[in-house]
C-alpha cells in the first residue's frame, strides 16, 4: 500500500465545504459523503477518481439481475453479485488498514471494513431501485431491505 497524504490546504478546504453542503442537504448522498472523506484522507483522489468511483457503483448496480420480489430476493441478488461474483469481502487484517475505510479503495480492492462493505451494498441496491436502509446495532452496522416503516 502506498502511503496516503492529505490534499493541499486549498483542496482540503473545498472538500470540507462540499462535505458540509452535502451533509446538510435534504437527501444527503451516502456515496458522495464517503468519497469526500476519502479525498480528504488520500490527496491523490481527484475529481476523475471521485467520478470513477460513482461510475463503478452505477456499473455494479447495472449487473444486478432484474428480480421483482421482496427484500429477501434483493438480499440474495446482492450477496450473489457483490460477495460471490465480485469478491467483496472483509478480513481481520482490514481493521488495521486505512484504505479499508475509504470507499474508493474498497471499490478498487474489493476488501474493506464491514461498515464500508455495507455502504457498497446500500449504494448498489439503492441505484438498482431497492428499498434499502442502514441498521445500527450494538457494535455492528447492517443493511436492511424493504420499506423501513414496515420493519
Amino acid at each position: 500500500m502506498r502511503p496516503l497524504y492529505p490534499p493541499p490546504p486549498e483542496r482540503s478546504a473545498e472538500l470540507r465545504r462540499r462535505f458540509a453542503e452535502e451533509a446538510r442537504s435534504e437527501r444527503p448522498d451516502l456515496s458522495s459523503l464517503c468519497l469526500l472523506v476519502g479525498a480528504e484522507a488520500d490527496g491523490t483522489l481527484d475529481e476523475a477518481g471521485l467520478d470513477a468511483a460513482q461510475i463503478e457503483l452505477d456499473q455494479l448496480a447495472g449487473r444486478l439481475p432484474f428480480r421483482p420480489g421482496g427484500p429477501r430476493s434483493w438480499a440474495v441478488s446482492l450477496r450473489e453479485l457483490l460477495g460471490e461474483r465480485c469478491g467483496f469481502r472483509g478480513t481481520p487484517g482490514d481493521y488495521q488498514r486505512l484504505e479499508s475505510s475509504l470507499l474508493h479503495e474498497v471499490l478498487r480492492r474489493r476488501r474493506g471494513l464491514p461498515i464500508l462493505l455495507s455502504v457498497v451494498w446500500m449504494e448498489v441496491a439503492r441505484r438498482a431501485g431497492a428499498h434499502v436502509y442502514g441498521v445500527a446495532l450494538p457494535g455492528h452496522f447492517v443493511v436492511g431491505f424493504g420499506a423501513e416503516e414496515e420493519q
